[in-house]
This record gives C-alpha cells, structure tokens and sequence, in this order.
C-alpha cells in the first residue's frame, strides 16, 4: 500500500501577514510595514544591534559640554558618573586582562 506523501508547510515569520509589504531602510536591521500611501508604517521588527545604535542616540548628550558643566554644578550627578567610570575601567580592565 503506497503510502500518502505530507505536504511540509512552510512558516512565515511571527510578524509576517499575507498581503503586507515590508521594508527595511537599514539593510534588514530593522523592519516595517509598508502602508499603502508608500509611507512607512508600524515598526514590526527590530535586531538587537539597531536597538544599541537607538540607546547610543538617546544617551549622546551624556557626553558633552553641558553634561560636564551639569556634572560640576550637581554633586549627585558627579558622584554616581564617578562610579559609573570606576565600574566602566574595571569591567574593561578585567577583559583585557583575560
């Protein structure tokens, strides 16, 4: 008796939807759906190395001018950005030295 071949279904992406078009400006680093304006729409996908690039943009003014000139006029904020660099040089120290 010959038996019956099964069909292997194919799954789309958890964010896939039948008849949406995505984009991607960044080379598929983060994804969105296109609306039907050509406009981009919802984000539906984002990697991990686009949400650090996001963080490194939010968190820029922590290093200039004025951070530094915030930092001497407010003690606490001096205080906690000089453990942040005592952390920071031991974590980095560390790894060189392994």
């Amino acid at each position: 008796m010959p038996t019956k071949k099964r069909k292997l279904k194919i799954r789309a992406p958890k964010y896939y939807q039948t008849g949406k078009i995505y984009i991607s400006p960044d080379g598929g680093e983060t994804v969105y759906e296109q609306k039907r304006n050509g406009e981009r729409g919802r984000m539906v996908e984002q990697s991990q190395i686009a949400q650090d690039i996001e963080q490194l943009q939010a968190e820029e003014d922590m290093y200039s001018i004025q951070a530094i000139q915030l930092r001497r006029k407010y003690p606490a904020l001096r205080k906690a950005w000089e453990r942040y660099c005592i952390v920071w040089n031991m974590i980095t120290h560390q790894n060189e030295d392994n």
